[in-house]
């Protein structure tokens, strides 16, 4: 098993020197237990002791006392592919406790792929993922070489749209025995390297274009090697039980556990999610290991085209959607085939050029009554000059239906986090603080200790990753020290980047990346 981790680059001196020492906080170990005092060593990159520890010389010791101690948070399923490569400090996540970001969801990713079908998804995800200046990279392999120099764990996941683009490129329509099959191989190769799973994107092209054939026999692959199954649904409105039972299927029939994405019930299961919760239910009691992610925020993030485009506009690329809503016959098809929706509730999230990005933060109904627009016109012009490089939020649902999905047993934690735009949604900046400081301690959705169990051993076990999640002699170092009754989330949409607060010290693999707050 190979994930990239950072191995004491930022305290070589500290680790040299001897151990660093958390004294007299309140130990919350991960594995859902009561909490206790005591100390805890690290050294090495590895936890030395738990206990009532006797000084040593040499040691460096924090004085963690009032303060909680638990194993660094696991995000489970975050679009950072590449900014995790071009800003190496990720301080958003890190004042939230996260140590370990999973990446290559919704089927959306670059590894394993060739320089023309990256560049391809380079320009077709850049509103989502940005566009930086990279050194080039294929494999797995490449991708985690290059993650290395910052200060999380990076997890890769294989994202099933990529690899069906390169086999047979941004088309329609079934594949060919020949090209599922080199699509296993690429699958094979990459969880030899170091993937956890893959992850299928539903409404995405070109991964909406896959039967339950494909996706088993990919999927058998990744069984094979050990993975999980990631599905971003078909559809999370009206045909939500049917997508549901579509990834379970999947996962019984190639053999392999299941985490449903970002689980948000919309369409005519709004307000009902205990009967969604239910429908999981039953396929855990057919024998499918299935479980969820959920972020804590009621607003969801998307390509402003993907409001109006259906997913199979992109089989020619971005410069052919863009010839689409430049037709005006094509236009006015789309128009009157668009969904409803309440364009005051979705607003700007992120604009590619300079030169519109003063709209960004504007919702659609203003920003078209600022450009003297029909909202559908504005948004098309505004698609077409940016070439599909816009971002959007909206969509909320239900606060039941969130607390009743963060509740439930089986309910993960992931942001959900796109780096992109000046009023990008808040979740990169707030979500594990929303988690445990507004529905853990204010609204007591669950214990402190069963919490912290669902962000750092459940996910870490999940995802085959033994020696992480908890506290616990000879596991890795990857420790976050927060005070329980101060952790908030401070992001808001009109202020998506404000850092959260309560987290006072975080060590990477033994590394101490964050002291009081600040990178050390």
């Amino acid at each position: 098993m190979m994930i990239y981790c950072p191995r004491n680059r930022f305290n070589a001196r500290r680790a040299r020197v001897g151990r660093i020492v958390l004294r007299g906080g309140r130990v919350v170990d991960g594995t859902g237990g009561g909490a206790r005092r005591a100390d805890v060593a690290v050294a090495g990159g590895r936890i030395t002791a738990v206990g009532q520890l006797a000084p040593r010389p040499g040691d460096e010791v924090l004085d963690v006392t009032g303060l909680t101690v638990a194993p660094g948070f696991h995000d489970i399923h975050t679009h950072f592919d590449l900014s995790l490569l071009a800003e190496r400090d990720h301080l958003d996540g890190l004042r939230q406790g996260i140590t370990t970001y999973h990446v290559g969801q919704c089927g959306l990713g670059f590894a394993p792929a060739s320089p023309p079908t990256q560049a391809v998804f380079r320009d077709y995800l850049a509103a989502i993922m940005g566009d930086p200046d990279l050194s080039p990279f294929r494999s797995v392999a490449d991708y985690l070489a290059l993650c290395k120099g910052g200060r999380v764990n990076v997890v890769p996941i294989l994202p099933h749209g990529l690899l069906r683009a390169e086999v047979a490129g941004m088309a329609r329509g079934p594949l060919t025995r020949s090209q599922l099959d080199r699509m296993k191989g690429l699958v094979a190769e990459g969880m030899e390297e170091g993937a956890r799973g893959i992850s299928a994107g539903l409404t995405y092209f070109p991964g909406s274009e896959a039967d339950l054939d494909e996706l088993v026999a990919v999927s058998k692959i990744v069984a094979a090697h050990g993975g999980v199954y990631v599905s971003h649904l078909r559809n999370y409105a009206d045909g939500l039980l049917e997508a549901i039972d579509e990834a379970c299927e999947i996962g019984r029939r190639a053999g392999l556990p299941v985490q449903i994405s970002h689980l948000r019930p919309q369409g005519k299961y709004r307000g009902r999610a205990p009967e969604v919760l239910a429908h999981i239910e039953a396929w855990r009691g057919r024998g499918v290991d299935v479980a969820f992610d959920m972020y804590t925020y009621l607003k969801g993030y998307t390509l402003m085209s993907a409001l109006f485009l259906p997913p199979e506009v992109y089989a020619g690329g971005v410069e052919a959607a863009v010839a689409m809503l430049r037709d005006p016959a094509e236009r006015r098809r789309l128009r009157e085939s668009a969904p409803a929706a309440d364009w005051a509730e979705v607003h700007i999230a992120s604009i590619g050029s300079q030169r519109n990005r003063r709209f960004e933060g504007l919702r659609l109904r203003a920003f078209a009554e600022a450009v003297g627009k029909e909202v559908f016109d504005a948004c098309a012009d505004l698609l077409v000059e940016e070439r599909l490089r816009v971002g959007v939020v909206g969509w909320p649902i239900e606060e039941s239906d969130l607390r009743a999905v963060l509740r439930h047993q089986l309910c993960l934690v992931g942001s959900d986090s796109i780096p992109m735009g000046g009023a990008r949604h808040p979740r990169a900046s707030g979500c594990f603080a929303r988690y445990l400081g507004h529905y853990v301690r204010d609204l007591g959705l669950l214990p402190l200790e069963e919490a912290i169990r669902r962000i750092t051993s459940v996910p870490a076990r999940r995802y085959g990753l033994g020696d992480r999640g908890r506290i616990a002699e000879g596991m890795a170092a990857d420790i976050v020290v927060f005070d329980p009754a101060a952790i908030r989330d401070r992001a808001t949409y009109d202020q998506p980047r404000l850092l959260a607060e309560g987290v006072r010290h975080v060590l990477v693999n033994g590394s101490l990346v964050l002291r009081d707050g600040r990178l050390a």
